[in-house]
């Protein structure tokens, strides 16, 4: 068996693993001597011998667990330790460090904004003309330390850019629709340009909790997108409208964030900050929502 120069064992210090500067300097070993590890100073990394190989020891990463070791973003913690789980991380996207629930089971999402279900009318902030959706400054932010309800916003709605797109949640954090968008802030997205989006008609009606059979009598004009106004009298931060006539300057109904038609963006019951409304007879549908960015 050939022997590896351990280097230095200290009870305090623990063990010094002997230097070698690149790998044609490692020590020649053969199958018997697996499991002998060294440290390449070239690399800065403990390197161990599997019997056929040496192989990098892959240490769990620090990013995001610290503020002197924030991430730019969920994705970035994922691919320094894929085992990462869901939790609070440290972030900075340029404007200071800050902490954020991430759900890394579906790829490293930021939970960056909540809307609650109350007040159900135009007095919520997060209502069509409310001033959460223009928000350059944190709302109650350690609120999105964690997935229960409530009205919050954190640096991600206005400084993250998007990589991939959003995950919007809805009663619960499970009831999900993943819209893909990259290149945006949520904050620019929810009050920029008007951004249309491919979604079907059956995907918003499955969002909602409630039986789709509330829409039945609004099967026209069936619009949906970002900051999208059709006319005058509707208009949606994040949603999709309907109509019972075959004409879209009248949508009556309408699920998402941040909804109204009839021009009831100030008053009545044709509105929305997050859950939906249906026609004849009007009923309004509140619900708690929430805003993932990846």
């Amino acid at each position: 068996m050939s022997i590896i120069n351990v280097g230095r064992i200290n009870n305090v210090n623990g063990v010094n693993f002997q230097g070698y500067a690149n790998e044609s300097a490692y020590p020649s070993l053969g199958s018997s001597d697996a499991g002998f590890v060294i440290y390449d100073t070239a690399l800065q990394k403990l390197v161990l011998w599997t019997g056929s190989e040496w192989q990098e020891i892959k240490t769990k990463g620090k990013l995001g667990l610290d503020a002197a070791n924030a991430a730019t973003s969920a994705v970035a913690i994922l691919a320094e330790d894929p085992t990462a789980s869901n939790g609070v991380y440290w972030l900075n996207h340029g404007g200071g460090a800050y902490q954020a629930y991430c759900d890394m089971t579906n790829g490293g999402y930021i939970l960056c904004a909540k809307i609650s279900s109350s007040p159900a009318d135009t007095s919520n902030p997060w209502s069509y003309n409310g001033g959460r959706w223009s928000a350059s400054s944190p709302v109650a932010e350690a609120a999105c330390q964690n997935t229960g309800s409530g009205d919050a916003l954190n640096r991600a709605y206005y400084e993250y850019q998007t990589q991939t797109g959003f995950r919007f949640a809805m009663n619960t954090v499970d009831n999900v629709l993943t819209v893909a968008r990259t290149g945006v802030t949520p904050k620019s997205a929810f009050t920029g340009s008007q951004y249309n989006t491919s979604l079907s008609r059956s995907q918003f009606l499955n969002w909602i909790p409630e039986s789709s059979s509330q829409w039945n009598n609004q099967p026209h004009c069936n619009r949906n997108g970002f900051n999208r106004t059709d006319s005058n009298a509707a208009a949606m931060r994040f949603g999709h409208t309907m109509n019972n006539e075959n004409e879209c300057n009248s949508n009556d109904s309408a699920i998402g964030f941040g909804c109204y038609t009839n021009n009831q963006s100030s008053s009545g019951s044709r509105n929305c900050a997050a859950g939906g409304f249906r026609w004849n007879g009007t009923v309004r549908y509140p619900y708690n929502g929430w805003i993932f960015v990846k």
